[in-house]
C-alpha cells in the first residue's frame, strides 16, 4: 500500500484517559461531540484510549456504565464503530452493537441510541477522502456511507482487529500521552484502514431489513426530543409527542424503546435531570440555582426532583453546585 496518512508530516499523537467522575463522563469530547446522557446510577468507571494519525483518529472505549448517546456526526467525516464485546451491549439506531459488524455512519448523520454495561468499542473517525485512497491503493471499491446514512458492514478479520486493537494499548502502556514514532503511527493506520476500507468495500454491506423502519426511529425520537426540549420539559405529554412527530402513541413507544430500551416518559426524565446538571456544572451561578435550574427544567416538585437526581448522579443537586468555587456569583433578576 502507498505511503499512509500518518506518513504524510502530519504529528500524530497518543493518550489514555481514565475517568472516574461523572462530570468527565458527560463530556461530549469523548464522543466526538455525540452527546451522552446518564441513564442508571452506579460507580463510574471508563477509559478512552485515543490516537490522533492526521486525518485518522482511532479510540478505543471502555464503559462501566449503561448510557444513552444523542447527537449528530460531524459534516465532513465518516464514523465506524466496531463493537469489541464478547457479547451484544446495546444498540445504535436500532442496530445491536454486534462483534463483528461494522456501523458505518456517514456525515451528518443522526445517531440515537444506548449501550449496555460493560461497553468495549472502538471507533473510527476518519475523512471520506482517507478511505479512498486507501481503496484506491487496495485496488478495492470504496463505498463508504453517505451525508446522513447509516450502513451496516460485516468485518472481514476480526482477528486482525482484534490485534490492532492490542497494538494500540501496547503502544499506550509505552507512550501513556506522547508523540508516536513515524513507524507506529503507520503500523496502526494501515490496519485499521485496510479493515475498514475491506469491510465496507463490494458486497461486504449487510442490508438490513428493518433498517429503513430503524432509522424512521431514530428520526421519531429526534422530533420527540427536539420538541420536549423546546419545552423544556415541562408539561410535556405523550398526545404532544405523538402530535409533534405525527405517529401514533404505539409507534412512539417502540421507537424509543427502540433507540434507547426505555419508555419516553422515563428516557425524557432522565434526559431533563442531564440538562439539569448540564446548568449546574456549566452555566451561570445565580442565587437559588438549583430551584431555579430544576424548574426551568420541568421539575416543579423540589424534593421529590432532589430525590430522582441523586437516585441519579449520586450527589445532591446543592454538592453539584459546591464543585463550581471558579465562577463568581451572579445576582438573579
Amino acid at each position: 500500500m502507498e505511503a499512509g496518512l500518518a506518513e504524510s508530516g502530519i504529528r500524530s499523537y497518543l493518550s489514555r484517559r481514565v475517568i472516574t467522575s461523572t462530570d468527565e463522563f458527560l463530556d461530549t469530547g469523548l464522543t466526538g461531540g455525540i452527546r451522552p446522557i446518564l441513564v442508571r446510577p452506579g460507580a463510574i468507571q471508563a477509559e478512552l484510549v485515543r490516537v490522533h494519525l492526521g486525518l485518522l483518529v482511532v479510540d478505543a472505549v471502555y464503559c462501566s456504565l449503561p448510557l444513552a448517546l444523542r447527537g449528530e456526526t460531524a459534516a465532513d467525516r465518516v464514523w465506524l464503530v466496531a463493537p469489541m464485546n464478547a457479547t451484544g451491549s446495546g444498540q445504535l439506531n436500532g442496530e445491536q452493537l454486534t462483534p463483528g459488524n461494522l456501523l458505518a455512519f456517514g456525515g451528518s448523520a443522526e445517531v440515537a441510541g444506548a449501550s449496555g454495561a460493560p461497553l468495549h468499542c472502538g471507533i473510527l473517525t476518519v475523512a471520506p477522502s482517507a478511505l479512498e485512497r486507501i481503496a484506491t491503493a487496495l485496488g478495492v471499491k470504496s463505498r463508504p456511507p453517505g451525508e446522513g446514512e447509516l450502513r451496516v458492514a460485516s468485518v472481514v478479520d476480526r482477528g486482525r482487529l482484534s490485534r490492532a486493537f492490542d497494538l494500540l494499548s501496547h503502544t499506550v502502556k509505552h507512550h501513556e500521552d506522547a508523540a508516536l514514532t513515524k513507524g507506529e503511527a503507520a503500523a496502526i493506520e494501515r490496519a485499521f484502514l485496510e479493515i475498514a476500507v475491506r469491510s465496507l468495500a463490494g458486497g461486504s454491506s449487510l442490508s438490513s431489513p428493518n433498517q429503513s423502519a430503524r432509522l424512521t426511529s431514530a428520526r421519531i425520537v429526534r422530533t420527540c426530543e427536539d420538541y420536549a426540549r423546546k419545552w423544556r420539559y415541562q408539561d410535556v405529554t405523550l398526545a404532544g409527542l405523538c402530535e409533534a412527530s405525527g405517529v401514533s402513541e404505539r409507534r412512539v413507544r417502540s421507537a424509543f424503546y427502540e433507540c434507547y430500551q426505555m419508555s419516553p416518559t422515563a428516557y425524557l426524565r432522565v434526559a431533563a435531570l442531564n440538562a439539569v446538571r448540564r446548568d449546574l456544572v456549566e452555566g451561570p451561578r445565580l442565587r437559588n440555582s438549583v430551584s431555579h435550574a430544576a424548574t426551568d427544567w420541568g421539575f416543579w416538585h423540589l424534593s421529590r426532583f432532589a430525590a430522582q437526581y441523586r437516585a441519579l448522579f449520586g450527589e445532591s443537586p446543592r454538592r453539584t453546585l459546591s464543585h463550581r468555587t471558579d465562577r463568581p456569583q451572579a445576582v438573579a433578576n
